[in-house]
Order: C-alpha cells, then sequence, then structure tokens
C-alpha cells in the first residue's frame, strides 16, 4: 500500500511540475485551457436542459410565443459558449507552435551542453530523440497534458453538479457508473504500466531504423551503397528491424484493444441499466415526460463525465511517466552543471603545463583500462607526437586531454591543480583541434570557420591562405558565403576530402587557442601532402602547445618529443634522433613503414616507364 501511495505521489509531483513548467513559459496558454472547463459544463448542461424545457412547454400547454422565446434565450446561451470555446481554442492552436518548440530548443541546448561521455552512450541519443519528438513534432506532451488536465477539470465539475441533479434518483445508478469507470481506469493504467517498462525496446529500435534509413538516403553513403548493391542488403536489415518494432506495435494495440473493450461494455452496461430504471419510473408514474427527457440528459452527461475524467486520467498518468523520464534526463545534465558551480575559471589565453599523474582510463561497461597508469609532464610551447598502433589509446588520450572525459583513477594536474577544480567550458576553450570525423555543418564557410560569431574575414582568408585554399576560395563566386554541403543544401559547393580536412585546419588556427590537437586530420592525404601540412602546423604552432597524432611517423620527425603508445602505457619517449638510437619498437616501426613506401614508390615508378 506504502509502495502505491508513493507512486500516486510521484505521478502528482510529475504532472504538477509540469504545470509550472508550461505556466512559467506561458501564462496565457495555461489559462486559456483552464477556460475551457466551465465552457464545456456550461454547453453540456444547457444541451441537456433544452430538450426538457420544449417537453415541459408542449405538455403544459405553454403559448408558442413562450416556447420559442425560452428556446431562443437558451440557444442564444448556447451560441456564446461555443462560440467562446471556439476562440479559446483556435488561440490555443496559435500559441502551441511556438510553445513546444520552445521546449524543444531548451532541451537541444541542454543537449548540447551536456558532458561529452553522453555523446558515447546509446541510450542518451535514444533518450534525446524521443524527448525530442514528443517536444517539437507532434506538440504531444504538452497539448495533451494540458488538454487532459482541462479536461479532468471539466470531469471533476460535471460529476459534482450533474451527481447533485441526479441525488433524486437510486443511488445505485450513481455508484454502479462510478465502479465500472474505475474498473476501466485501472485496466488503462495496467497498458501505461507495460508501454513505459517496454518503451525503451521500441525507442531503441526507432533510433535504428532512422540511422538505416539516413544511409540508405544520404549523399555521403549513395556511392558505397550502389558501388557495393548494399541497398538489398540495407533493406534487409531495416526490414527485420521494422518487423521488431511492429512486433511491440501491435502487442501495444492489442493491450489497448482490451482497454477499450472494457470501457465500451462497462459503459453499455450502466447506460442500459439507467435507461430501464428511468423507464420504469416513467411507466408507473414516478416521473412526467419532461423529468424523464431532462434525466435522460443528464444520465447522458453524468456518463460522459464519468468516462471522460477516466479517461483523462488515464492520459495523466501516461503523460505523467513521460514527464518522469524528462525530469531524469534534464535533471542529469543539471547535476552535472551544479558541480561546475564552484569551480576556478582558466585564464584566457594562458598556456600552462599539464602533468598526468598515474591516469588510468576505463570506459563505462569495459572490462580493461584503455589507458594505464600514464604518467606525462607537458611543457608550455612543446610539439609532442603520439604514435602507436591502433587500440594503442591515442584517441583516448586526447579526449582525456581535452577535458572530454574525467580519470578513472590518478589525476591531471594544471599548473599544480586539480584539473577538475576548472569549469570544463574555461578548459574546453582552451582547445583547438582537428579529428577524423567531419566537424562541418551544412552552413556557409563563414559560419563554419568562425562558429562563436566573432567575425574577422580577414583572418579567415588568412587562415584559409595557410590551410592551401587560397585558390579553392577564389573560385568560389560567393566566396566565405559559400554553402557547404552539397546534397544537403540546393546550390551548395562540393569539396573534396582533402580539401574539407583543409577547412577543418583553417578553423582550428582561426580560433587562436593555446593548445592544438591533430587527431590524424591528414589521413584523407597522401604522406607527402601529409608531411607537408604538419612541418607547416609546426611553423605556425610555435607560441601553443601541440599535439600530433599519425600512424606515418615519418610525419611527426620534426616534434620536441615522440611518444609510443602500447596497450595504454608510454613505452617509449624522446626525439625523433633519440628513439631510432635505441633500436627499440619505434624504430622496428619507422624503418618497417619507410620500406613500405619505398617498395611502393619504386613499383609505381616502374609501372610509368612500362
Amino acid at each position: 500500500m506504502k509502495g502505491k501511495t508513493k507512486g500516486a505521489g510521484q505521478i502528482i509531483g510529475n504532472l504538477f511540475y509540469w504545470l509550472r513548467v508550461l505556466y512559467r513559459d506561458s501564462p496565457g496558454y495555461v489559462l486559456l485551457y483552464l477556460v475551457g472547463a466551465p465552457l464545456a459544463i456550461g454547453i453540456s448542461w444547457l444541451g441537456a436542459y433544452m430538450p426538457s424545457v420544449l417537453v415541459a412547454d408542449i405538455t403544459a400547454g405553454e403559448a408558442a410565443f413562450v416556447t420559442f422565446r425560452n428556446l431562443a434565450l437558451l440557444g442564444g446561451a448556447l451560441t456564446l459558449l461555443y462560440g467562446a470555446q471556439r476562440w479559446a481554442q483556435e488561440t490555443r492552436k496559435r500559441k502551441e507552435k511556438r510553445i513546444c518548440g520552445g521546449h524543444s530548443m531548451r532541451l537541444i541546448k541542454e543537449t548540447l551542453n551536456a558532458e561529452y561521455r553522453n555523446t558515447e552512450r546509446p541510450d542518451f541519443h535514444t533518450e534525446f530523440m524521443k524527448l525530442q519528438e514528443l517536444h517539437l513534432w507532434s506538440g504531444d506532451l504538452t497539448d495533451r497534458f494540458l488538454t487532459s488536465m482541462a479536461s479532468g477539470l471539466e470531469g471533476i465539475a460535471g460529476l459534482l453538479l450533474y451527481a447533485g441533479m441526479l441525488s433524486g434518483l437510486s443511488p445505485w445508478i450513481l455508484v454502479l457508473i462510478v465502479v465500472s469507470a474505475v474498473v476501466s481506469s485501472l485496466v488503462g493504467a495496467w497498458c501505461n504500466r507495460w508501454d513505459s517498462k517496454n518503451r525503451h525496446k521500441w525507442w531503441a529500435l526507432d533510433l535504428k531504423m532512422e540511422y538505416l534509413a539516413q544511409n540508405m538516403s544520404s549523399y555521403q553513403s549513395a556511392k558505397d551503397v550502389h558501388l557495393y548493391s548494399m541497398a538489398p542488403w540495407l533493406r534487409k536489415l531495416y526490414d527485420r528491424e521494422l518487423k521488431e518494432r511492429m512486433r511491440y506495435t501491435a502487442r501495444l494495440m492489442a493491450n489497448f484493444y482490451v482497454w477499450g473493450v472494457s470501457y465500451s461494455a462497462a459503459a453499455m452496461i450502466c447506460e442500459g441499466a439507467s435507461y430501464l430504471y428511468l423507464i420504469y419510473c416513467v411507466c408507473t408514474g414516478q416521473m412526467s415526460a419532461a423529468d424523464f427527457v431532462l434525466y435522460v440528459g443528464i444520465l447522458m452527461g453524468f456518463t460522459n463525465w464519468c468516462y471522460s475524467l477516466e479517461d483523462s486520467f488515464k492520459s495523466l498518468h501516461e503523460i505523467a511517466l513521460y514527464v518522469e523520464e524528462d525530469r531524469k534526463f534534464r535533471g542529469k545534465l543539471e547535476r552535472e552543471k551544479e558541480e561546475e558551480k564552484e569551480a576556478l575559471v582558466l585564464e584566457k589565453g594562458h598556456i600552462p603545463e599539464i602533468v598526468f599523474r598515474d591516469v588510468t582510463f576505463r570506459y563505462e561497461g569495459a572490462k580493461e583500462p584503455v589507458i594505464k597508469h600514464l604518467n606525462l609532464t607537458m611543457k608550455p610551447g612543446e610539439n609532442l607526437a603520439l604514435v602507436g598502433l591502433n587500440g594503442a589509446g591515442k584517441t583516448t588520450f586526447i579526449k582525456l586531454l581535452c577535458g572530454f572525459y574525467d580519470p578513472t583513477e590518478g589525476e591531471i594536474l594544471v599548473d599544480g591543480v586539480n584539473r577538475s577544480r576548472y569549469t570544463k567550458e574555461s578548459w574546453i576553450r582552451c582547445f583547438s583541434g582537428v579529428f577524423q570525423e567531419t566537424g562541418l555543418f551544412p552552413l556557409t564557410l563563414r559560419e563554419n570557420l568562425m562558429p562563436e560569431g566573432k567575425e574577422d574575414s580577414r583572418r579567415v582568408k588568412e587562415c584559409l591562405e595557410l590551410a592551401d585554399l587560397k585558390e579553392k576560395l577564389e573560385k568560389l563566386p560567393e566566396g566565405l558565403d559559400t554553402l557547404f554541403g552539397a546534397g544537403v543544401l540546393e546550390g551548395a559547393a562540393d569539396f573534396s576530402g582533402g580539401e574539407v580536412q583543409k577547412l577543418m585546419l583553417a578553423r582550428a588556427l582561426y580560433k587562436q587557442a593555446p593548445f592544438l590537437v591533430l587527431d590524424e586530420p591528414t589521413a584523407a592525404l597522401d604522406p607527402l601532402a601529409e608531411s607537408e601540412l604538419y612541418e607547416k602546423y609546426y611553423r605556425l604552432s610555435k607560441e601553443k602547445t601541440t599535439v600530433f597524432i599519425s600512424h606515418r611517423l615519418a610525419s611527426t620527425r620534426f616534434c620536441d618529443r615522440i611518444l609510443l603508445l602500447e596497450n595504454g602505457k608510454v613505452t617509449e619517449s624522446g626525439t625523433h634522433r633519440e628513439l631510432m638510437e635505441k633500436q627499440g619498437s619505434y624504430a622496428a616501426m619507422y624503418r618497417l613503414q619507410s620500406k613500405y613506401y619505398q617498395q611502393a614508390e619504386a613499383g609505381l615508378e616502374g609501372d610509368m616507364e612500362l
């Protein structure tokens, strides 16, 4: 019993929380729904009362003028109420999209400011996608909540009014109607609980289906889909997920079919018993014809209010479960913000010394750590290279360095102070980076290169020139206002993979952050072009602390220090010359790569001679 009470308390708490949110955003919008309650009750009562007035006037032999006057007055009042109700509905519709869009934008802003680790969790994306859908596309959460709340208030007021009118009849009729509505409500609550328990399963399926649909129609994957005849395979995958999704849909529809049958059966029994009782009263002379017509209308109204209230409670129960999901999601994001309230702010432009002290990092759910007891000191202005095989922990090291993740064990010191004491915003502001994944958006080049909105066209052009994109920019008719994202935006320019990487390099230069991170951004370029770009960045980053990551060891020979990562540990450290003299793993890898490129070059020259 205690658990049920607690559950009911949570549901009520969720509903009041959402009401406060909506009232804070738009008090008038909420009041428009509340105004509907007295209007609906007035319309219902007049609809039940008018026929009885007509019958009473006719049976009493009233003059036609009196009957017409009474009907005209009641009809006029009914018309005014209908007009007011219609005005409230239309005004609500005009405000609805703005309110729903506002909730959606807040959700997006909170998500964009969330911890980076959340972006690598599938459940985070699933929750965000469904909440976004609820807030924006259907307006379901907001509109259904206010509609159900207004309907519930109407139901309570209507029940009290009509129960008083029916007090002269048998109390058993009232008991029968209320009991049947409660039974139907319990069935509806069972359906909602099953929905709440299983919805994450089909949310995950929806996310997979959306991902597959995007890949089947995206500009970027079109070549692979056609070249490797992947369309049948993708359709097969999509059909498999769709069948599983339909299985859940069928079960959900079956549950609500059971609820619908119980609802209809209960209503039929109640109304049948009530009308039989009224007919009995008329036949035995206990009720006049006018009273019979009046009580039929009142009984219909009472039954409708009762089942409307039951339907509202079922809907509010379902909405409360969705609000619970929304509160949990936002609560996680809010807790992350609270942790930073008392944090220090790093001085802008300052290049601190960074020390990794016995740092170990393990991804959530992983058995083995990726980084193991790492000890490293990064001096201000140092050019550092990280090399190693795939899976050695290079990218994870970058995530730790940039503050995307915190160490599982050990600590990262910034000028001797634990980095956790600084705000993540001020720390991340210290970094500009270029990664393997494309980080450009379907906007103009100007907007992509100056995301913070601080426009300096001269500097942008300088950065593009440094990234070897001067000629490309001169060929573009719109210059910096050229749209990026061919296949997404009409009239957008097409850029090669290498040009996209150069654009990202130009953006990193434009930011002028004290730390520059290059995580294999030139993988799309040939070895010579990569080496030239890295050497150019070496010259441009004299006053920065720079971290280079590359599989091609020859590209990082110029760095002040090279670290070889193996299984999450630094096994070798030094300059290129020092590491070659050690004759260790780095030297072996370097010689192997050099031999490979020499053989490839010799083979190419032989083919050209033939």
